[in-house]
This record gives C-alpha cells, structure tokens and sequence, in this order.
C-alpha cells in the first residue's frame, strides 16, 4: 500500500523555516532591505512547497468534486427539460432512504468500498439512472421513466456518499480538510466548464462521470496504508452512542438553507465565488501552517456565514443577488466541510463506522432540506407576507440559539460531540484504540493543548513516527519538534515513554480489560 507523501523539499531544514511561518529574517541581517528581501524569498518558497504539495496529490483523493459536478447537469443548468423541484425532492429522498438503509446494516456491508455485491449496485444505479432520465427527458417525456431513473440514481450517490465517507473516515482532520476542499474546487471548475455545453454533451457526462468518481473512490482506498482501511464489524454497532450535536447543529441550517432557496436556481458568478473564497481560505490554511487556521476555523466559520447567508435572503433583508449568492454557496460549502471533518474525525479517533454515523446523517439531512423547500413553495400560498417574514426571523433565532448552545458545549478537536464509548460494540481490533482517542481528547482538554497539539498528540499515541506525523500534518520537522516540546512541557512529560505511561493511567481500558497492552499495544 502506499502512503501519499508531500514534497521532499518541504521536510528539508531548507524549506523548513518559510514552511513553519517562522520569521526567516529575523537576526539575519542589518540592513532592511535585505529582511525584506528574505522575506520575500521565505514567501515565494513557501508558495512554491504548497503548490508542490498540491500537485502530489493524486486526482484519486478529489472523485467528491465529480459527483459533485454530475449533480449539477441534472439541476442546474436548465439543459434537461422537465425537471423541475418535485424532481429534485424525489432525488434527495431516494439519497435519504438509501443512506438510512446501508447505516442501519452497516455491520454486514461495511467496509462498503470493498464490497462487491454494494459496488456493482452502486454502479448500475448511478449509470442506470442516468440513463433512464437523459431517456425521458429528451425522448420520452412520460414521467414516469424519469422518476424511476431520479430514483435509481438518488439511491446510488447515497452509496456512493458513504463510500467516499469511508475514505475521509481513514484520515487525520489536516488531510480530510485539504482533499475536500480541492475536491470542492475541482468540481466548481468543470460546472464552469459545464456552462458552454448544450445539453447531449450534458447528457454524455450525465452518465459517464458518477463511473469516474466510483474509480475514484476506490483507488484512493487501496492506496491507504492497511492499519487506516475501516474493518469489519466484531458485534453490533452498539460500541457508541451516536454523535447527535453536529447533527443537530447541521440539522437547523440545512432546514434554514432549504427554507431560504430552492435547489433549481440556475449557477451564477456569485454561486462560484462563494464557494472558492472559502474553499481557497481551508487550503491555505491547511498548506501555510498560519495560527490562525486549524480545526476550530471551519466550526466558527460555518454557522455564522450560513445565518448571514440566510438573513440575506429574507424578504425583508434582502441583498444584491450575487452577494446573496456568495453568502449562501459559501455558508453552505463551508457547513458541509465542517459536517466531513467532524464526522470523519470521529470515525477516525475512535473507529466509530463511517457509514453508520454519515448514513445517519445523511438521510436526516435530506429528509430536513425536503421539509424546507416544502415549506418554502407552499408558505406564500397559505400566508401573508408579513408573516411569512416573521418566520424567516423565528428561523434565524432559532439557528442562533442552536448553535450557541453547541458551541459552548462543545467545541475544539478534542470535543466528543456527544459521543460516548461503551462495552459490547464496536468495530474489529477498534475499540481500544477508540478508548485511546476518548482518553487523548480528555489530556488535552485538561491541558490546554491547542489543536495543532492535539493533533500531534493523537498520532504519537497511534505510534507514529516523527517522518509520519510530518506528513500527515503537512508540517516541516523544526514545527513538528516545537509541537512535540510544546505538548511535553504542558503534560510534565520528558520523553515518549513518560507521555504513554500518562495516557494509560486512569484510562478505561484498564477497568474493562483489566492491562494497558490493548491501549496502548507496544510495536
């Protein structure tokens, strides 16, 4: 299996400094021209090492931005004739009820990337669907026919969904945020493209690429390195309870975003320039290493940008159309990031099945955005303008209440979101490594450990080595060493033996399975 790495010259004492952040003129000049110019150099460099980093990352690891971009032939371009919202509301059901239905026999087809009987459906029912609506549409025309293919490709990208979850379940927070939002901007790019094409050229990537995006998924988990791959089920999915906060949280602004706009608006200058200042905001974030970027960003960004974005469309808000546009594609882009990277760290912290908590919340998040947009097409028809206003403000405040509850409950990487380990549950070989995690996030809190230390501290508990953790954080050695001394003195701790002696005192595992071997297993 082999593992992604970045640039060698990133690792390298060179690049090190201008990759870190760190001043690299500092003391190292009298004249300051000459600091300006090093700094110039460090800046340049390090664009240089990011954009390195960028393109060593295979086209595999970015397949979400391709169905992303096949939604956009169906629903957004006005090239299919006859699909209108009703079309769409059918669509996003079948995503719900198929999500529901692989969540809740996750324990007999998961891993579901791997799973032959679930990719051979997957396929047929994207390309299938496809088909039977391209069908109706321009020959047809029964109706019938069409719902069917809607239908069949709903229930397909729902599989496909999950599978896609699988994988960001495999990766630490840095790399989920990176993959996703380059994932996001590659498949704004071919919408774009989509824009100067008439509809058969349409109706060809119609069918084509929900096939590309299934390649994809699974090359990029066969490149994933064994230990990272999601297993089997051992017994029933009752190891944990289920991470209920984010969904909640995701719930209130996808009901408020399906209420504000219904999903047939035709694509937009506003639409795309939401959805890069965001997107583009992560990957520099992630890349440059910059303080002010880490787990926490993303969570404080969504939920304030998806109110604004909805206050925006309120009748009586109102906004220029591609402000209002930018506001909502970057809201929502930046909430659904939020959605991956909490739930797949959660699957990748405490080995919690990707497709059981992301099924879940899937299927809720469709049926809630269906409920929205029935309100929204029914409401003008049943009251008055006045009061239809003061709904959008009873929304808004109830998406405000919602999400300061949360955040104050629950916030930082180290958050649990509801989640709880117990015994008799869970996936193979997983649960104490779960525990692991479950204790990691406590040290932390207690601690006072930022994110970018936890994060370190979360893989050198898995045993990685330094070469590893650079890699997977995207950070040069001389960072990672400032991390690593960081995280020791706050802990009291002078070595990594003294660091997992800690993190096994007091853990849980010790109550259940009566050692420390299976918290922390010596290799």
């Amino acid at each position: 299996m082999r593992r992604v790495i970045a640039s060698e010259q990133n690792r390298s004492g060179e690049s090190g400094a201008g990759f870190s952040g760190e001043g690299v003129g500092s003391g190292r000049g009298d004249a300051p021209h000459d600091d300006s110019r090093e700094r110039e150099s460090g800046l340049l460099s390090q664009w240089r090492t990011m954009l390195k980093i960028v393109g060593s990352i295979p086209f595999a690891f970015l397949g979400v931005g391709i169905y992303r971009a096949w939604l956009a032939t169906f629903f957004r371009y006005e090239a299919f004739p006859t699909i209108g919202f009703a079309d769409y509301a059918v669509f996003e059901g079948a995503i719900a009820v198929v999500s529901f239905a692989l969540a809740f026999s996750a324990r007999r087809v998961v891993p579901l990337w791997s799973n032959r009987t679930a990719s051979i459906a997957t396929a047929v029912s994207l390309v299938g669907g496809s088909a039977l609506i391209v069908l109706d549409c321009f020959a047809l025309q029964t109706g019938a026919v069409k719902l069917a293919g809607l239908a069949l490709a709903g229930g397909g990208l729902g599989s496909l969904i999950l599978m896609w979850a699988e994988f960001y379940g495999s990766l630490n927070p840095m790399r989920v945020a990176l993959y996703h939002a380059l994932a996001i901007m590659v498949g704004c790019a071919i919408k774009w493209v989509f824009m100067g094409l008439s509809a058969p050229y349409l109706a060809f990537f119609a069918i084509v690429l929900p096939l590309v995006s299934l390649a994809q998924v699974r090359s990029s988990m066969k490149r994933l390195p064994e230990r990272d791959l999601p297993h089997k089920y051992d017994k029933a999915e009752g190891g944990a309870a289920f991470p209920w906060k984010p969904v909640l949280l995701m719930s209130a602004c996808t009901f408020a975003c399906g209420f504000g706009t219904l999903p047939m608006q035709t694509l937009g200058p506003g639409n795309t320039l939401g959805v890069l200042l965001v997107t583009v905001l992560v990957v520099i974030g992630v890349l440059s290493e910059s303080k002010w970027f880490n787990f926490d960003t993303i969570y404080q960004l969504a939920f304030p940008l998806s109110i604004i974005a909805f206050l925006f469309v309120a009748p009586s808000v109102g906004a220029n159309s591609v402000v209002m546009a930018a506001c909502y594609d970057a809201g929502y882009t930046m909430l659904s990031m939020f959605m991956m990277l909490v739930l797949s760290n959660i699957t990748y912290r405490f080995g919690i099945s990707a497709v059981w908590i992301n099924g879940i919340e899937r299927g809720i998040r469709y049926l809630v955005e269906i409920a929205g947009w029935a309100l929204s097409a029914t409401l003008p028809l049943l009251a008055s303008s006045s009061v239809v206003s003061g709904i959008y403000t009873g929304i808004a405040l109830v998406m405000i209440v919602v999400f300061v509850v949360v955040f104050f409950t629950e916030r930082g990487l180290s958050a649990k979101w509801g989640v709880s380990l117990h015994g008799g549950g869970g996936i193979d070989g997983a649960m104490s490594s779960s525990r692991l995690a479950m204790r990691v996030s406590d040290v932390s809190k207690e601690h006072n450990l930022t994110p970018r230390e936890e994060e370190v501290l979360q893989l050198l508990a898995r045993r990685e080595s330094p070469s590893q953790i650079e890699k997977n954080l995207y950070v040069a050695h001389g960072t990672l060493k400032a991390h690593i001394s960081h995280i020791y003195r706050k802990l009291g701790v002078h070595s990594r033996e003294e660091l997992f002696e800690m993190l096994e005192e007091d853990s849980p595992s010790r109550e259940d399975d009566g050692g420390v071997s299976a918290v922390l297993p010596r290799g």
